[in-house]
């Protein structure tokens, strides 16, 4: 396919989901079965979780926290905070509650987006302590829309939000270090910082198409997974199996078969 050029992650997103509407794109295992979301339900779960998150006063500049592991909901999530001019801030399940609350209070996150109710309460216990977060939606669980992202979903799709349109510097995410020599730092990426990587590799490397499809381990949570099993695969088209555990790698590299 011809080198693409993406100046934002709204770029991105406009382009994949005018291009590759009823293609597969994220399949994850649900009760043995792998299930798909098509390019334009992605799409569409993308603008209602947006619009969700505007009702809710995230706006333009905000920081949105995540705490999960490689899931659809974490790629909808963050579609909705790029594409409403907000900052998306990764964490890891297997971080520590004092790292999350570290991260949190030094990104200023408004909400966080926790996997499940487990996260959820071991957020909770903390809340105290982080008086800028406003919200924890869990993306398994809760029952309102400050609690659930499945009714915050609901709300969006009540009461679309149009998508802002970024400049190449405005920032986009903020990527926590480890913290081996001390507290983590929080990497300031910009939109082009990562779209610009997306597009070097179509200049690059010319041989990705629609019919790639990978199988998704690394975290999204660290850039390199995200910029080239979630972003670059956005961009051309191709579909990205999520691995449900590392045990089971081997198992659905047979199933999956990844190009």
């Amino acid at each position: 396919m011809a080198s693409e050029k993406f100046e934002t992650l709204v770029d991105i997103y406009k382009h994949a989901s005018a291009s590759f509407g009823p293609r597969d794109f994220l399949g994850e295992k649900v009760d043995g079965t792998w299930r798909w979301i098509s390019y334009a339900r992605f799409s569409q779960m993308v603008d209602d979780l947006r619009a969700g998150l505007a009702q809710q006063g995230v706006t333009r500049g905000d920081r949105v926290a995540v705490i999960s592991d490689n899931r659809p909901e974490w790629a909808v999530a963050a579609y909705a905070v790029y594409t409403l001019g907000a900052v998306y801030v990764p964490m890891y399940e297997a971080q520590q509650p004092k790292d999350w609350k570290y991260i949190i209070s030094d990104s200023g996150a408004k909400v966080a987006f926790v996997a499940n109710d487990a996260i959820g309460t071991k957020l909770e216990g903390i809340r105290d302590e982080l008086p800028k977060l406003e919200k924890i939606v869990r993306f398994k669980g809760g029952s309102t829309p400050d609690t659930s992202y499945e009714a915050l979903m609901k709300v969006g799709a009540d009461t679309p939000t149009p998508l802002v349109e970024m400049q190449r510097s405005d920032l986009a995410a903020l990527i926590y270090t480890s913290g081996t020599t001390g507290q983590p730092k929080g990497v300031m990426l910009s939109h082009f910082n990562i779209a610009s990587n997306v597009s070097a590799v179509h200049q690059i490397f010319d041989g990705f198409t629609p019919d790639d499809r990978s199988l998704a381990f690394l975290p999204w949570a660290h850039v390199f997974g995200q910029t080239v099993e979630l972003h670059l695969f956005y961009s051309v088209g191709a579909s990205i199996a999520i691995n449900d555990s590392v045990e089971k790698l081997m198992e659905n590299l047979g199933v999956v078969r990844p190009t």
